[in-house]
């Protein structure tokens, strides 16, 4: 789920996407080097990855500078690896559990360890650290959240960190997004459906602004719904205009009659999977 966007937002933002241009270069994707696991930090695991539900994690400690209190959810294929990996996020009132039961489990389907820990946003508030109940969506503690969530795969043994993607719903969409501005180059290839950005200086709950999308270099494709109440659909044709700005490859798709729940359409799912093929993932 997400937060609805005012009447006065969303025209704010038709009104940027009417005064752009769209040049058409894309440029080409980096391969994504392999962070460091933090070592000062204890991370604990339990149950099978392999299993029907995955496994819980957590990691306490400092992580990049900044102490964390997380947990989250582990799924991989069976195998010893090395596999590809995503890094998936949900939307407001979900969790980790209940993101990875849907689309998590898809996503280990196409052969790609999934990792989802716990935003402030959660279903029942805020728990953990960094960020607390009034940090949600694109905050820099989700992001840090996010960046965390690399210090675990990067612990496993059996994940290929030059091909890790990031895929987000909602609230996690705009997650997604800030976490491909500040960390691109730590991402092969992001997704998210039901996101977007925000004008800057437009004061949306939560929502990235159209300067951090102007910062992504990592291919980024999205789906929006046409009749989306909740996220409108003009914050990701904004998003679709910054993204042309700056030249990135990218790819977006409208579903039309679609409202906010998308991200398990089958052909959002199919689209995803052949964007992250495209984009050397498998």
């Amino acid at each position: 789920m997400g937060r609805r966007v005012t009447a006065a937002v969303l025209a704010s933002a038709l009104a940027v996407i009417a005064g752009c241009d769209r040049p058409s270069s894309p440029t080409a994707p980096t391969p994504a080097p392999a962070p460091a696991p933090a070592p000062g930090a204890q991370f604990a695991t339990a149950g099978d990855p392999e299993s029907d539900g995955g496994a819980t994690w957590t990691l306490r400690g400092p992580v990049d500078g900044t102490g964390v209190d997380l947990h989250g959810v582990l799924m991989k294929p069976p195998g010893a690896g090395p596999f590809p990996a995503v890094v998936i996020s949900h939307g407001y009132g979900g969790s980790a559990r209940q993101f990875s039961a849907g689309v998590g489990r898809a996503m280990r389907g196409w052969g790609l360890v999934v990792i989802a820990t716990d935003y402030t946003h959660a279903a029942g508030g805020a728990t953990g650290a960094p960020g607390g109940p009034n940090d949600l969506g694109a905050s820099d503690a989700n992001v840090v959240r996010a960046s965390a969530t690399l210090s675990v795969l990067g612990r496993l043994g059996y994940v290929d960190l030059r091909r890790v993607a990031a895929h987000g719903h909602s609230l996690g969409a705009f997650v997604t997004t800030a976490f491909a501005a500040a960390h691109g180059d730590r991402l092969r290839v992001a997704s998210h459906t039901a996101g977007g950005v925000r004008p800057d200086g437009v004061p949306i709950d939560a929502a990235p602004a159209v300067t951090q999308a102007g910062l992504i270099r990592t291919p980024y494709q999205w789906h929006h719904g046409s009749d989306d109440e909740v996220v409108p659909l003009a914050l990701d044709q904004l998003f679709e205009v910054a993204l042309d700005a700056s030249g990135v490859a990218h790819d977006g798709h409208v579903y039309a009659g679609a409202t906010h729940d998308i991200s398990q359409l089958p052909e959002v799912l199919d689209r995803i999977h052949a964007w992250y093929a495209a984009h050397g993932m498998f």
